[in-house]
């Protein structure tokens, strides 16, 4: 499997300036946690999480040509679906949770966090350029599999947890998800199987994090935690 590079942040990103980047000792590629004390100590104090609607205002234009021709043969993008989609896995993440950090609620309001996401990349899988790599793969060589850069798609997503009070940012993160890179996978020949997939790990990466029992120490940053106490 190959792990996606980290792409540029958006306006979204609030303190792009103080990313950090996490070396694959996270989940996420790029991470910033407030150094306030008060804005801590408002999100430590927060027991309940309202997950708002996912924002499309930073999302880029596709950038390989596969892409863009196969969506003017006809392939939908769907972002609309797709920030639903997101939503909806990050809800049941927590719903799911065995122990949640945070009781899940359908609006904001006192005692609670916000957490806002966006899709900044939205690249969708082609389906018929994978299906002609795996008669070459079968038919001709192993080797064919290193054209799949052309053909596989990527999702990248920012998010920032937002205070009860004050509306101050406390956590922000981003990342980058490309295609799994396999001789065989089912979700090759969806536009967006390895997209879904990689929503689903994001969700449940975020919701673990939210628990953990001690802060992680980066090299040349403060600990980051979204546990505090």
């Amino acid at each position: 499997m190959l792990k996606a590079r980290p792409v540029r942040l958006s306006a979204f990103f609030e303190q792009r300036s103080k990313a950090i980047d996490t070396h694959g000792k996270l989940p996420f590629q790029k991470v910033w946690t407030s150094s306030d004390p008060k804005v801590l100590r408002e999100g430590n104090a927060a027991k309940k999480i309202y997950i708002a609607p996912v924002s499309l205002a930073y999302l880029r234009v596709p950038k390989k040509a596969v892409t863009r021709q196969e969506l003017r043969w006809g392939l939908q993008r769907q972002e609309q679906w797709m920030a639903w989609r997101l939503r909806e896995e990050f809800a049941a993440a927590f719903s799911r949770s065995p122990r949640p950090r945070y009781q899940l609620v359908k609006e904001p309001g006192k005692d609670t966090l916000t957490l806002k996401l966006a899709i900044t990349e939205l690249n969708p899988t082609s389906p018929n350029g994978n299906a002609a790599l795996t008669l070459m793969k079968v038919a001709v060589t192993p080797a064919a599999s290193l054209a799949r850069w052309f053909t596989s798609g990527n999702m990248a997503i920012e998010g920032k947890v937002i205070t009860p009070n004050g509306n101050r940012v406390f956590f922000q993160f981003a990342d980058n998800e490309a295609d799994k890179l396999t001789f065989f996978n089912a979700r090759d020949f969806l536009p967006y199987g390895h997209a879904e997939q990689s929503m689903r790990d994001w969700a449940a990466q975020f919701e673990q994090m939210t628990r953990r029992e001690a802060g992680l120490v980066l090299k040349d940053s403060n600990a980051i935690t979204l546990k505090l106490h």
